[in-house]
């Protein structure tokens, strides 16, 4: 904790006045000198004038990104040492920080304990670096009294000596604690990302034993979010060490163990063969899922989603390691959650690639002889004054007669760039289904990431809508929140486009993105469909309720009406009705059917 009698410097920079009003509401208690910039030029003339004792830096400024800014500083000797705090909108945005020369950073919006717990310990930390210079300023100092007086006053180099051995060991006290705060997570004590990095380099750089493997284990808190909102930023650090300590007594002392950031934990370990690693890491999974976490009257459960990824020659990097992790553990939240993805490259590379290579062939003899098929499957309001809808969905027939649903295509048209194709067979024909059927229908179609992207694709809608001549207000455009995220500029531009033709737009598999309410302020759209990931076990599951409340709460205060996916139980649906839910879909509603089959 630092001196609060002492007054700090504190440079804070960022464009939005309301977050600079935050961090100096926050750090009032701190008794800082606050300084503040709106811009990364005006941050640089304050620095090089009258340089503070720690900067909190937003990523995200218009003309100079605060990585730019950040780089500037570290460029000039004199303001290298300062420490960098980032504020930023999404965790995806600390590999970059870290590497401008960022010590750590916040998720926006800005909590003002964790905000004044970090900025005390970096502050702590830069007192504890400016002792260290201050001693070896000092020991300079005394060596060169020492030679002067050497000859004239041996009693005075037996004190001069003692005194110097009391500096070296308090200089290496100080090298100890500053070593042990850089390479350990402050609220875990666990080792921290930069030092499971570099263990990951020497294992990769290493010459390994045949018998030896090395695995790698990505553990991903599900809904931890939800413990930080719903009990306190307190009880989510100290449910973070209760994990932490919980994950030390599963494995050796040869096991490196560290906290990657957020909820985020990284084991790396060896063992003689991956299905004992399997069984190893079921194993780890069900003492974690079993653990209860007691705060204040209630006991809280969590699971977790995972990957581990058997360390081997297809690997040429820590990055390239960490990529696959996290993609593979996105695979295991996609699922639902409560789930451990197995990446092993060759054997998914070999049978990946033979899938990929016999659904080509289909994807393109079905555009070439039209001969896709439309499915569709109700969207059913919970109050009768909300109209009818149904959203479209495309299926591709097998070589052996057996219908495939878009799971086993669409990845792979994305992947080969023919998704742009598929999308505009969609809108032809899903027009021309429209075209007959009564005005108070809603179709809802899927839009892709590529065709969205497409700078012609307002105009590729409009020349359809003219051709089949249907009517704007019965669409719905549904695009999905990875979509939205991967090609913002593009979806931006194109909701406000069509939707003052009449166009609705809806965002699919809302929640699974670590910024999903943000992009509720950037897209205007007309309805949220919460994926079902939180909604599957919403009769069961407590911390699954809050969440799908939180959103439906937030998106009907801007008036966006809600859908909520994967209704397979009348006791869902119960839940859902109560909390004032607008629509929803699933087996339990309907069954998906062909579209020649729809009756109004």
């Amino acid at each position: 904790m630092i001196n609060k009698n002492a007054t700090f410097r504190i440079l804070a920079v960022d464009d939005d006045p309301t977050t600079i009003n935050v961090i100096i509401s926050h750090l009032k208690p701190l008794n800082a000198q606050m300084l503040i910039a709106t811009s990364g030029l005006a941050a640089l003339e304050i620095i090089n004038s009258n340089p503070p004792d720690l900067i909190i830096l937003d990523i995200n400024m218009p003309n100079m990104t605060g990585i730019e800014v950040c780089r500037r500083i570290k460029e000039d000797p004199k303001n290298k040492h300062i420490p960098i705090l980032f504020l930023t909108g999404s965790e995806n945005d600390s590999s970059e920080a870290f590497a401008a020369g960022g010590v750590d950073y916040i998720v926006k919006p800005v909590r003002s304990e964790e905000l004044v717990a970090r900025v005390n310990t970096h502050l702590t930390l830069s007192n504890v670096v400016e002792s260290l210079d201050r001693a070896n300023a000092m020991l300079e100092s005394a060596n060169e009294s020492l030679e002067i007086r050497i000859n004239e006053r041996t009693k005075e180099l037996v004190a001069a000596n003692a005194r110097l051995r009391r500096e070296v060991d308090e200089r290496r006290r100080l090298q100890d604690k500053i070593t042990y705060l850089s390479n350990h997570d402050f609220v875990t004590r666990m080792f921290n990302r930069t030092s499971m990095e570099l263990e990951l380099k020497n294992v990769l750089e290493l010459s390994v034993p045949r018998n030896t493997h090395y695995y790698f284990l990505f553990i991903d808190l599900d809904q931890f979010k939800v413990i930080n909102d719903t009990c306190g930023h307190i009880a989510g650090d100290e449910l973070l060490r209760q994990l932490a300590d919980l994950l030390r007594s599963l494995f050796s002392s040869d096991d490196i163990i560290a906290r990657l950031g957020g909820d985020e934990f990284a084991v790396l370990f060896s063992l003689d063969s991956l299905d004992h690693a399997i069984r190893r890491t079921a194993t780890i999974k069900d003492a974690i899922e079993s653990y209860r976490f007691e705060w204040g009257e209630e006991a809280y459960k969590h699971t977790l989603s995972a990957a581990l990824v058997e360390i081997d020659e297809s690997i040429d990097s820590v990055s390239h390691l960490m990529s696959i992790a996290e993609r593979t553990c996105f695979e295991s939240k996609r699922k639902g959650g409560s789930e451990v993805s197995v990446y092993n490259y060759t054997k998914q590379h070999i049978d990946k690639t033979h899938q990929q290579m016999r659904i080509i062939p289909l994807i393109h003899q079905a555009l070439e002889k039209d001969s896709f098929t439309l499915y569709y499957q109700e969207i059913t309001p919970i109050n009768a004054e909300n109209g009818k809808k149904i959203e479209v969905l495309i299926r591709l027939m097998g070589n052996d007669g057996k219908i495939k649903p878009p799971g086993q295509f669409i990845p792979v048209a994305e992947k080969f760039h023919i998704i742009t194709e598929i999308d505009k067979w969609v809108l032809r024909n899903a027009f021309s289904a429209l075209a007959n059927m009564p005005t108070n229908v809603e179709m809802s179609i899927n839009l892709s990431g590529d065709f969205i992207a497409k700078s012609n694709a307002d105009a590729v809608i409009k020349t359809y809508v003219s051709e089949y001549k249907v009517s704007p207000s019965q669409i719905c455009f549904e695009i999905t929140e990875t979509s939205a995220i991967s090609n913002l500029e593009s979806t931006q531009a194109l909701i406000p486009s069509l939707k003052q033709l009449g166009f609705k737009f809806a965002l699919d598999d809302f929640g699974t993105g670590t910024s999903s309410y943000e992009y509720l302020k950037l897209l205007a759209v007309d309805y949220v469909k919460i994926d079902g990931m939180f909604v599957r076990d919403v009769d069961k599951d407590e911390i699954s309720q809050k969440m799908v409340e939180s959103i439906a709460g937030i998106a009907q205060a801007k008036g966006i009406k809600v859908v909520a996916e994967c209704i397979e139980t009348a006791e869902s649906l119960d839940i859902l009705r109560k909390l004032k839910i607008d629509y929803y879909q699933g087996y339990y509603a309907h069954i998906p059917e062909s579209l020649s089959n729809f009756r109004p």
